[in-house]
């Protein structure tokens, strides 16, 4: 680009011919320049195919179920009781002969203990893991709904760099075809045609250099983002996927798949919810619901402590015979242990005392969470709301104004009333309108991405319910 030299100027009033095809091509480019060419590619990476990559090799749903499978393990394991206790002993040994018959009482003892639990401890315990276990199921629901929209603004960042790109590779081949224009017309002598218009179109290629730095930058770290989700980087190959134009809609259907809602249904359900009661059974809000239920068996823990704990034992002595022969009797001991957790009240009592207040403390939390939610799907509904009406004005209105203005500025040139940083100006601001609504439909995308974050699995649970 910077290699164009400024030829001197000519009269050639001969030339007018070449004025009037290098006007006409002129004009058939600047008509033309925005429609895309059908890219080649070898290898693309859909959304879909990205949504299924991350969920599948997340570790963290892979940890979920670890955990949950350990849970259901604890929740069995606490029902039974503790290990019963087998004793044996050698009693009442005289020391002067160690002799098991020379004393009446020298007997060899075996005996059993079983304690058992403090109340329903076990049967408390035992429902908490099982509701740990479920909260790992809920868990895993929210950490797929977060994959798909945190993988959803990634792509999105990978596509709109790529088709910037695209746009910058337009906004190139118009300046560079009104330089070979104005370089044709101030050789010929055309007009008023003057170096500084040659000059005024290359600052322009120039100034394009740095856009694309900034494009490639933006592709380059959404392409590497990825890796945070696949756990390795992508294959060069791997490009983003383009559409036969730069105007064409960003496609989002694949967040909606697991629904089987349509993009119209799914912003049907958005506008008839009400987000503050619908949103209570979304993952994040369930997740502290179900805290406070493990919170609550905590307290019946605690409370369940203040209760004695009782255990039984048996014991069977066995004495041999005496030396002269005289016969002597087995003993049978029976026995009950119980504890006095009576002289510690003050500890139980505030051991019952935290716990209750971190079960309300888990009530305030799950209450701020709804309140959290329901205030970012308000805000997404409003933005959502002005997007489209930013899209619908731009696609029926200045589009086509700009490309009006454009061919304006042109012909005004051609016929010496206009100035050639008037038509530069003009075709730039086509290739901005341009990029200023990919802008808007990647906003939008990434809009509905996290509406969806946070209506999808809300319907799902009460599609599971009917």
């Amino acid at each position: 680009m910077s290699n164009y030299s400024v030829p001197k100027k000519v009269n050639e009033s001969a030339n007018r011919p070449c004025k009037v095809s290098a006007l006409f091509a002129l004009i058939f480019v600047l008509s033309s320049f925005l429609m895309a060419n059908k890219p080649v590619v070898a290898q693309t990476l859909s959304l879909e195919q990205a949504l299924q990559l991350a969920i599948q090799y997340d570790p963290l749903l892979k940890g979920n179920a670890h955990r949950k499978d350990r849970f259901n393990a604890e929740a069995e394991a606490s029902s039974y009781w503790a290990n019963p206790q087998v004793s044996a002993s050698v009693q009442n040994l005289p020391t002067d002969g160690f002799a098991f018959d020379q004393e009446p009482m020298t007997q060899f003892k075996v005996g059993l203990k079983q304690q058992l639990p403090r109340g329903d401890e076990n049967l408390y315990s035992q429902q908490k893991y099982q509701v740990m276990a479920d909260q790992m199921s809920v868990e895993s629901q929210a950490r797929k709904a977060w994959l798909k929209r945190e993988v959803t603004l990634t792509w999105l960042d990978w596509v709109y760099a790529t088709r910037r790109i695209g746009l910058l590779d337009k906004e190139k081949s118009l300046l560079t075809q009104l330089l070979d224009f104005t370089d044709s017309r101030y050789s010929q002598g055309v007009g008023a045609a003057a170096q500084q218009d040659i000059l005024q179109v290359r600052l322009a290629l120039l100034s394009l250099d740095d856009k694309y730095v900034q494009a490639y930058q933006q592709k380059n770290e959404a392409r590497s983002a990825f890796s945070k989700w696949f756990g390795a980087p992508l294959d060069e190959s791997v490009s983003a996927p383009l559409t036969q134009s730069t105007q064409d809609a960003i496609e989002v259907d694949a967040i909606l798949n697991d629904s089987n809602l349509s993009l119209s249904s799914f912003l049907t359900v958005i506008e008839n919810s009400e987000p503050f009661s619908i949103l209570q059974h979304h993952p994040e809000a369930m997740l502290l619901q179900i805290q406070t239920q493990i919170e609550a068996q905590n307290v019946n823990i605690a409370r369940e402590q203040t209760k004695s704990q009782w255990a039984f034992e048996a014991s069977y002595g066995y004495r041999q015979d005496a030396q002269n022969g005289a016969s002597r009797a087995d003993f049978v001991s029976l026995g009950v242990q119980v504890d006095l957790p009576f002289f510690n009240k003050s500890r139980q009592d505030a051991s019952i005392a935290a716990a209750a207040s971190k079960m309300s403390a888990s009530e305030t939390d799950f209450r701020l969470k709804v309140n959290e939610l329901a205030a970012n799907a308000e805000v997404l509904k409003s933005r959502l709301s002005a997007l489209s009406e930013r899209k619908a004005l731009y696609e029926t209105a200045l589009i086509g104004e700009t490309r009006q203005l454009s061919e304006a500025e042109l012909t005004a040139y051609t016929t010496d009333t206009g100035d050639i940083g008037d038509v530069v100006n003009a075709n730039l601001k086509q290739v901005q309108v341009q990029d200023d609504l990919l802008k808007i439909d990647i906003e939008r995308a990434r809009t509905l991405a996290s509406l969806a974050y946070l209506y999808l699995p809300t319907h799902a649970h009460f599609s599971n319910k009917e």
